[in-house]
């Protein structure tokens, strides 16, 4: 798992709890994580790319920033809950 996720997890642990947080991880941040990548591929090269991903029930938002070089690699350079 890449820091950015370990420390976003943690995040959310601290929000909903661990049983809670257990559904994040293997339900919820899966999906935002690849609708993110997909918008990081679309984007121009070197252009940084943000997102909010607001929960259904409101209790929070996440916060995704990162770029894509010339090559194609996408990388998430920033995670984060508010």
């Amino acid at each position: 798992m890449e820091l950015w996720m370990k420390k976003l997890t943690e995040q959310i642990v601290n929000i909903v709890g661990t049983d809670k947080a257990v559904h994040y991880e293997t339900v919820i941040l899966p999906n935002i994580t690849m609708d993110f990548y997909g918008m990081l591929k679309e984007s121009q090269a070197g252009h940084m790319v943000s997102e909010e991903y607001i929960m259904e029930d409101n209790s929070m938002k996440i916060v995704l920033t990162g770029l894509c070089d010339r090559k194609g690699k996408c990388t998430v350079t920033g995670a984060k809950v508010i």
